[in-house]
């Protein structure tokens, strides 16, 4: 009796991890530089270790990502003009940078209050102010009034470029224990929340369809991306931006469609044939 062991060898795994996405970035020809970092995964204490101290039980599939590989995180660069610059970037946090988020409404409160009048207009549907009141069997809404005792974040992520003003969390809803953890962004300079997704696993999958672009989870959540974000977008997948951003004119544009016309004067060349013909009689 023989057994067969299939080993599953550290190349193959981040190419299922990835489902492929290393291919398709190379594949592009102004895409360089596609790294990814790899690392060992957990100890099974520390994951335990880390979910006594916080008093919160790790879903599944979180907790399998964590025992295989302690973060992640993929880098690629744009090359423009025969120069790189570091674009792409998909990354989950390590398991000690999951740390809880403090809500201090303090610190918010006076730009909240002046946006409040022009934001709430537009407000997408996904989206909450840590300082309001909201029904907690809405799924796209939070309770974080006061010290936030409804709910529980640990930061998994932070957006690139804007690292320092937006990040996401993994929210956890105390009253609903049975649940899973939700998935969702928070924009620290205007305190409001934007939810992402149902779980940990359909948000990975959500940034390997996104390729790591710039701000691709407020891209998802329906916020205004800088301009020079929108043309990367429109170079590597135009597919990913909402069908009403339309390419945003530039200059070389504008010269195209409103420059001057030149019109050419036949009387040019009426002008060289009758040299030619003075020129034949001499």
């Amino acid at each position: 009796m023989s057994f067969f062991v299939d080993i599953v060898t550290e190349d193959s795994f981040y190419e299922n991890l990835t489902l492929g996405v290393v291919k398709i970035l190379e594949s592009f020809p102004y895409v360089k530089n596609v790294r990814v970092d790899r690392r060992n995964g957990c100890e099974t204490m520390a994951i335990t270790n880390w979910e006594q101290r916080h008093c919160v039980t790790l879903p599944e599939n979180v907790r399998n990502f964590y025992a295989a590989i302690d973060g992640f995180l993929l880098q690629w660069n744009l090359e423009i003009a025969g120069e790189e610059f570091p674009v792409g970037r998909m990354e989950i946090g390590t398991l000690s940078s999951l740390k809880r988020y403090a809500n201090n409404p303090k610190d918010h409160q006076t730009d909240s209050t002046k946006q409040e009048l022009d934001t709430d207009a537009h407000k997408p549907d996904n989206e909450v102010t840590s300082n309001s009141i909201t029904d907690l069997e809405n799924p796209n809404s939070i309770n974080l009034q006061g010290n936030d005792h409804g709910c529980k974040m640990f930061e998994i992520a932070r957006c690139f470029p804007e690292s320092g003003m937006a990040k996401v969390y993994l929210l956890y809803r105390m009253k609903h224990e049975e649940e899973s953890p939700t998935i969702w962004l928070h924009r620290e300079d205007t305190n409001r929340w934007y939810h992402l997704a149902n779980n940990f696993t359909v948000y990975f999958r959500m940034m390997l369809v996104h390729l790591g672009l710039p701000l691709w989870q407020c891209c998802v959540s329906g916020l205004s991306l800088p301009p020079w974000v929108e043309q990367v977008y429109f170079l590597i997948g135009p597919h990913l931006l909402p069908s009403a951003v339309e390419p945003t004119e530039t200059i070389s544009t504008t010269i195209w469609n409103n420059g001057p016309i030149n019109v050419i004067d036949p009387a040019i060349f009426k002008g060289k044939e009758g040299k030619q013909k003075s020129s034949k009689k001499k």
